[in-house]
């Protein structure tokens, strides 16, 4: 097979890619809309108490396509499973389902190269996160990027498959990183559930001062990562 007919296998994976994603956003858009109200909330809530296997169903589908898709905020899901599940179930089913769609984007990327990224993400956001390919301290950077509110993740899960980490260390980090602020979400979806309105406002504010850090010291965290490649480069001069 010639470069040309690669490049057109390549172009037709990712128009297919990027159709199965229209295609499973179109179908759950029932379901995700049902987020953006009280009276669907309740329902899901209805939905769960009613059939659970069916529940964690949902909700697993949910939080697979808010990490594909990116089609809903993070926390909104987050703080779902926590009223639906609870604290420990609710933690669980979000660290399975971010896995397996963190899986799902990572082995896709690696398959399917740039022309994916560039299909799905605003240039300025992959030129923003472009020096992890070139840096050394990837790993390092990627968990930082995680762990830390307001980044962006969504691009950062397309954007490193690209880079030279390994698919066990990027789940792994990614995961560990991604726990501390999930937890606290859930915790507080939880609390709602039960009443427990301090616990709830008691998370809620430890959301909003971690966000308030990445809003203020995003720009420098990734300023440091970027400074850190060009002192290699200039010292390979």
């Amino acid at each position: 097979m010639n470069n040309k007919q690669k490049n057109a296998v390549k172009v037709a994976a990712v128009l297919i890619f990027i159709a199965v994603i229209v295609g499973l956003t179109a179908l759950c858009w029932p379901i995700v809309s049902m987020l953006t109200s009280s009276e669907g909330r309740d329902r899901l809530e209805a939905l769960v108490n009613d059939n659970l296997m069916l529940g964690v169903v949902v909700f697993m589908f949910l939080q697979v396509l808010q990490i594909v898709v990116a089609l809903i905020p993070g926390a909104v899901v987050q703080i779902l499973s926590g009223v639906l599940f609870g604290g420990f179930w609710g933690s669980v089913l979000c660290i399975v389902g971010t896995l397996l769609g963190e899986m799902i984007v990572f082995y896709a990327v690696k398959k399917l190269g740039m022309p994916i990224v560039e299909a799905l993400f605003d240039p300025k956001g992959i030129k923003k996160l472009s020096f992890l390919q070139d840096t050394k301290k990837v790993e390092l950077a990627v968990f930082i990027l995680y762990l830390i509110p307001v980044m962006p993740k969504d691009a950062l899960t397309y954007i490193a498959p690209l880079t030279r980490i390994k698919p066990t260390t990027f789940f792994v980090l990614s995961i560990v990183a991604r726990a501390p602020s999930m937890i606290v979400s859930i915790v507080f979806g939880s609390s709602l559930g039960n009443g427990n309105v301090f616990i709830a406002v008691l998370m809620f504010a430890i959301v909003a001062v971690a966000g308030v850090f990445g809003i203020l010291y995003k720009d420098r965290i990734i300023g440091f990562f970027k400074n850190a490649r060009k002192s290699r480069s200039d010292k390979r001069i």
